[in-house]
């Protein structure tokens, strides 16, 4: 998984969820084996602003995450980087896909879509619209982003089996 560079408890709560999700775990058996209450851990996936670090830390230790302090300068130029630390890129596909639509497609959904292959019951036409809408630099990007969960090469195949089944052709190059 390359780096995360942490910029809000959004970030950090699908960062935990998406992990959570990829290892198999339920939010009980996650807090069990963290040894915390079910409530701390629904509340850090759902971005709370203030939680105690130590239950944050035991929860990343279950789920082999480590959270790194480096000086500002060191965490742009990391190597392992395959995307552009400084861009959000699901939460902008987030918004392209919901543009001209009344619900929102959410952080969590999209993420949980590409790392399964399978859009979100109820929001095909969100991903339908993000696959013919959003300039490719923008899903290039979000396969990057959520290849921190899994290979890009699987999200990439992931987002083929999406546009396959909400019956949308990709664009070469994404």
């Amino acid at each position: 998984m390359p780096t995360l560079v942490w910029r809000t408890n959004r970030q950090l709560a699908d960062a935990v969820r998406a992990a959570r999700e990829a290892a198999g775990l339920t939010q009980a058996r996650l807090a069990a084996r963290a040894r915390v209450g079910l409530k701390f851990l629904y509340e850090l996936e759902s971005g709370k602003d203030t939680l105690r670090t130590d239950k944050v830390l035991d929860v990343l230790d279950v789920l082999g995450l480590r959270l790194l302090v480096t000086p500002a300068s060191a965490a742009v130029r990391e190597p392992e980087a395959r995307f552009d630390v400084a861009r959000d890129f699901i939460g902008m596909a987030c918004t392209s896909a919901s543009v001209s639509l009344r619900a929102a497609l959410s952080p969590d959904e999209l993420v949980k879509a590409l790392l399964t292959g399978k859009p979100t019951p109820g929001r095909r036409a969100h991903f339908a619209v993000l696959l013919e809408e959003a300039p490719a630099e923008l899903l290039r990007g979000l396969v990057a982003q959520v290849g921190r969960w899994a290979t890009p090469g699987q999200v990439a195949a992931n987002l083929k089996k999406i546009a396959a089944e909400v019956g949308v052709r990709t664009r070469p190059g994404t």
